[in-house]
């Protein structure tokens, strides 16, 4: 029985140190073997041996990491207003780096934080309040430049910085909400003079249109009266012109013929004597001596 107990201690020992000769690499991280402390190799993927109670393996990721701190980092802007920023810090291991890493910043993670919020916090203090929405692209990429420089130090590559949220202090919201009311009402203001202007201008066209509507309405009866007092004054002319002409071809006639004088007196008379009449004198008788010769 004691035998027995023996050798299946034994065989456990074996399987034991049998699954302490080897260990696996995933394909996102790298393997630091060390044997008593000391730094043998650096292996990658897949499947390797070490000695048992000799080698020790410690694994680092190479693959794209994110920091985002629990709490938001507080800063000031350059006139001393209070702002709650959140970010995110994405960064690599480089392979070429590992081991650098895993001899001097093996807590790599802690400093890459600590030296973001002190990168946030330089860069927040060179801008006015008022600017930081504005400027929130500029700051993001002058942090990242700043943050990717820097961390080479530590062996660390940043690939990406993003300010993902900015909480100001409730008095300065209060404010910018009122200049952003107090703005409103004047853009609403300067909307309702520029519709009575255009209101205006179209009245005044309106107007306009119809005084020249009238003008042109009194022009054109001031211009046919004077058409009807033109062929009025012509008519008259004319008449006139006509009888002018007929009394100047009587007149004419009458110059040409003396006789015909007697025969319009004798083609007006009716036919009676005169009550008195001087002696010796006989109507129409040098017509009629006239017409016995």
């Amino acid at each position: 029985m004691t035998k027995l107990m023996l050798g299946a201690i034994a065989a456990v020992a074996c399987a034991m140190f049998f699954l302490m000769t080897y260990f696996t690499v995933n394909a996102y991280e790298r393997a630091v073997v060390t044997r008593f402390g000391q730094v043998v190799s650096i292996e990658g993927e897949g499947l390797h041996f070490k000695i048992p109670f000799v080698n020790a393996v410690h694994y680092i990721r190479t693959d794209v990491q994110n920091i985002t701190p629990r709490q938001p980092a507080n800063t000031y802007t350059i006139d001393n207003q209070e702002i709650d920023c959140t970010f995110n810090l994405f960064y690599r291991v480089p392979v070429d780096r590992i081991e650098f890493v895993y001899r001097n910043v093996q807590d790599y993670q802690e400093r890459l934080q600590s030296m973001a919020i002190d990168r946030l916090k330089a860069e927040m203090g060179k801008v006015n309040v008022a600017h930081v929405a504005e400027k929130r692209g500029e700051l993001r990429d002058q942090i990242k430049n700043v943050l990717a420089r820097d961390a080479l130090t530590l062996g660390i590559e940043v690939t990406d910085f993003q300010l993902s949220n900015l909480d100001y202090t409730k008095s300065f919201r209060a404010a910018v909400e009122q200049a952003a009311a107090a703005k409103a009402m004047v853009e609403t203001r300067e909307q309702e003079l520029q519709q009575a202007k255009k209101t205006a201008e179209r009245a005044a066209i309106e107007a306009e249109g119809k005084a020249n509507a009238i003008r042109a309405e009194a022009k054109g009866q001031a211009d046919a009266n004077l058409l009807v007092a033109q062929a009025a004054a012509k008519a008259i002319q004319l008449k006139g012109e006509a009888e002018a002409a007929a009394i100047k071809a009587q007149a004419e006639a009458l110059a040409q013929n003396v006789r015909l004088v007697e025969l319009r007196k004798a083609e007006r008379w009716n036919g009676a004597l005169p009550q008195s009449m001087l002696s010796n004198v006989v109507p129409f008788m040098s017509v009629d001596q006239q017409v016995a010769k």
